[in-house]
């Protein structure tokens, strides 16, 4: 690392006093609600869809595999051929007392 942590967090926490973004030390319009640039908040929301994406692909697989294979799609326990469900009673009373509550 370039800079200790503890001398990064100083010099976020002065940017953000001071009224400039945190990240990179731009100056912010006053009129903005947010605390970070909008070049800043730009990056980390593309950033973050990127990640977003790639996790939601690696979900999509591991529920077609499991479902692949008769088992649960949430948890993984080996269901049977002839269940009537696709996911376990124990991954369906957890559903049901979520959307219950």
């Amino acid at each position: 690392m370039a800079q200790d942590l503890t001398v990064r967090r100083k010099d976020y926490l002065k940017r953000k006093k001071s009224g400039l973004c945190p990240r990179c030390g731009q100056k912010i319009k006053k009129s903005s609600k947010f605390k970070m640039c909008d070049d800043c908040r730009e990056y980390f929301r593309n950033y973050n869809s990127q990640i977003a994406d790639s996790q939601n692909e690696i979900k999509r697989e591991r529920y077609a595999l499991r479902k692949a294979k008769y088992c649960c799609p949430r948890c993984g326990i080996k269901l049977g051929k002839k269940s009537k469900n696709i996911i376990c009673p124990a991954c369906l009373k957890k559903q049901y007392k979520y959307n219950n509550s």
